[in-house]
Parts: C-alpha cells; structure tokens; sequence
C-alpha cells in the first residue's frame, strides 16, 4: 500500500482518530469529519505560508499551491489528476468549514477538532 505523502500523513493523529470513532456516527459521516479536518489543516498551512486568512483564500491560490506542494508530488501515485481532485476537495472544504465557524462564531483557523466533530454530531442529529 502506498504511503501518504508527509504532508498528508500528520494530518490526524491516532488520538483524533479515536476521538472523531467514538462520536460513533456512521461512517460516512466520520469520514466527512475526517476529511474536513485533514482540509482544514492543510488551509491552516497555506493559509500561515501565505499570510492569509483562510477565509480569503481563492481557488486559484489553493489549486497553485497544491500543484507546487513538492510533499505532495513525492507520494506514489500522485499524478496531474490526483493533484486536481485534492485540489477541489480543500477549496470545497470551505463551505462546511465556513458554516462550522459561522456557527462557533470564529474563524476557521480557531476551529478545533471538537467544534468540527460536534458540528457533524449535531448536523446528523437533525
């Protein structure tokens, strides 16, 4: 099995893990966690590099900076393809994360884990 490319890899812990199973929500839905909190770390860094909120980040910086992650590119299997898919994910991670913050009443970049988790929790519930 391919390896995550290192800046994918230490994007959740084994502790976060267990604690977005034990929400015990469906799968789907603990994968929908999972994947707005791999984006949202991932904006958290583009977001430091560029010096800019992730709430004004804008497709065309995310795409770009996705097509110049060399971490990215040295990961098995990653072609032009894959490089484009991730690329939407992160900039389509924005709407829950921008409603999740809505909701807190934060940015995105002081989002927690938590905030995201019962977030779903509560979005499921309803």
């Amino acid at each position: 099995m391919a390896e995550l490319p290192q800046s994918l890899s230490g994007l959740l812990t084994l502790e976060e893990n267990t604690q977005i199973d034990q929400t015990l929500l469906p799968t789907r839905e603990r994968f929908s966690i999972r994947l707005t909190v791999y984006c949202w770390r991932y904006l958290q860094q583009l977001s430091e590099k560029l010096q800019t909120p992730i709430e004004s980040l804008q497709s065309e910086q995310i795409h770009e900076w996705v097509s110049k992650d060399t971490q990215l590119q040295d990961g098995q299997h990653v072609d032009a393809d894959f490089m484009d898919w991730f690329s939407h994910l992160v900039t389509s991670s924005l709407k829950p994360l921008g409603a999740i913050a809505k909701h807190y009443q934060v940015s995105i970049h002081e989002l927690a884990l938590e905030d995201i988790t019962q977030w779903y929790q509560q979005s499921y519930s309803t």
